[in-house]
């Protein structure tokens, strides 16, 4: 307890400056590991608030362009912010993805994406497979995506929206979750139209949860040129990385973007 009146010991502020890593590994190089699993346990506890929030204001934001503006303007929305400028991330996962293959291989690459995924809220009930082919990865609860079909957040007269148009921009599926939207440009269309044949980040074979407790499935093979043709004619591509006409899902007179 400070003293003086005031509500926090010198010790309690300077801890305030150092996250929770910090505070585990100092409590672990003091032998305290009682103090250790306490910073572990309220860094379990607190993970998922802002993770929540932002996953909640994205698809609100997304869910009112498509309200007041149009199906049309939420996709090209998801489909600009998700592949160019600052938010976009096909680009530099690319890169990341490209150096960590040349250094350490297939095995490098999935290593680092599970400890990606691994602050994602995509725990319990994540599995990984492998057989001569491919490497599966099975999201009972895909941290985002997923998380929203299963908290309900599409249900009832304030759920969120969902693209009823089918298309390329969907898998060719009707009524796509409108944060899951940003999945199939983001991992599958911009790396094959940046990289060519198979550059997708990894191929969704589920592809998306259709109810509460669908899981969410990832492909990832071992020689991209093995990934299956429908993988490409699905999103309207050609294994050379071109998209083909028509427009993904998005009425060409309207669009006014420069990439796609």
């Amino acid at each position: 307890m400070a003293k003086g009146g005031k509500v926090f010991t010198k010790e309690e502020l300077q801890e305030f400056s150092k996250d929770f890593m910090g505070l585990t590994m100092e409590a672990l190089e003091k032998g305290d590991i009682e103090k250790a699993k306490d910073w572990i346990r309220r860094s379990d506890q607190t993970k998922d608030i802002i993770h929540d929030l932002y996953l909640h204001w994205i698809t609100a934001l997304l869910s009112y362009i498509y309200d007041n503006y149009g199906e049309d303007s939420a996709v090209r929305a998801v489909r600009e912010t998700g592949t160019s400028g600052q938010s976009g991330w096909s680009l530099p996962f690319m890169k990341v993805r490209d150096s960590l293959m040349k250094e350490k291989g297939l095995k490098g690459y999935i290593e680092f994406l599970v400890d990606v995924w691994r602050q994602h809220s995509m725990y319990p009930g994540t599995t990984f497979e492998e057989d001569d082919e491919k490497i599966t990865l099975t999201m009972k609860q895909c941290g985002s995506g997923g998380r929203l079909i299963n908290m309900g957040a599409y249900d009832g007269p304030f759920g969120y929206r969902k693209l009823k148009k089918a298309g390329p921009h969907t898998w060719g599926e009707e009524n796509l979750p409108i944060y899951c939207s940003h999945c199939p440009w983001v991992h599958e269309i911009a790396p094959l139209m940046y990289g060519g044949e198979g550059a997708q980040l990894w191929v969704h074979a589920s592809p998306f949860p259709k109810k509460p407790g669908d899981p969410c499935i990832y492909y990832f093979y071992k020689d991209p040129k093995k990934i299956p043709d429908k993988y490409y004619t699905r999103i309207n591509m050609t294994r050379a990385g071109k998209a083909l006409p028509p427009t993904f899902g998005i009425d060409p007179k309207a669009d006014k973007a420069s990439k796609f």
